[in-house]
Formats: structure tokens, C-alpha cells, sequence
């Protein structure tokens, strides 16, 4: 099954999960959270392995720690349950 990036429409629907904070204390700026969710779904709806993403997704490491991240806080199931699709 080929995968589909998140459409416009449905990255419109999920935004609001995503609070956008530019200011920086330190470090590096964050990726942009639609392509960390691109890849996460990538991994999740293609049952890879993070360290086999495709070139120009965000790097694996980063997209791991991001995916336990809203694991914890409940935002994956939120986006499962938005898109309808089973995740985990």
C-alpha cells in the first residue's frame, strides 16, 4: 500500500493539536509538526522501522521523541481518531 502525506483538508482538521511556538530558548528551531506527523504516520501505517524512512522526512530520532511525545499526551489517539485510522 502506497502512502498518501496528510491532505490539506485533513491537516487542516488536525492543526489545532498542534500549538505552534516559535520562540526559541535555545538550540535548534523545531521541524515543521505536519512533517513529523507525515513521517510518524509513514512508520505506523507501513509497519517500518524509524531508522527506514524515506529521504526528506524529518530524521528518525527526531520523529521518535515527537511520537512518544503525543503518545504521552494523548494526541495520537486524537489524530487516529480524527483521520479514522487504526494506529499502534
Amino acid at each position: 500500500m502506497a502512502f498518501e502525506p496528510l491532505s490539506d483538508e485533513d491537516w487542516n482538521r488536525l492543526v489545532h493539536l498542534f500549538p505552534i511556538n516559535n520562540a526559541r530558548r535555545y538550540g535548534r528551531y523545531p521541524r515543521n509538526p505536519r512533517d513529523v506527523l507525515n513521517a510518524i504516520l509513514w512508520v505506523l501505517t507501513q509497519n517500518e522501522r524509524w531508522h527506514h524512512l524515506p529521504a526528506g522526512m524529518p530524521p528518525a530520532q527526531t520523529c521518535y521523541i515527537k511520537y512518544l511525545q503525543w503518545r504521552r499526551l494523548g494526541i495520537v489517539a486524537r489524530i487516529a481518531e480524527t483521520l479514522e485510522i487504526h494506529l499502534e
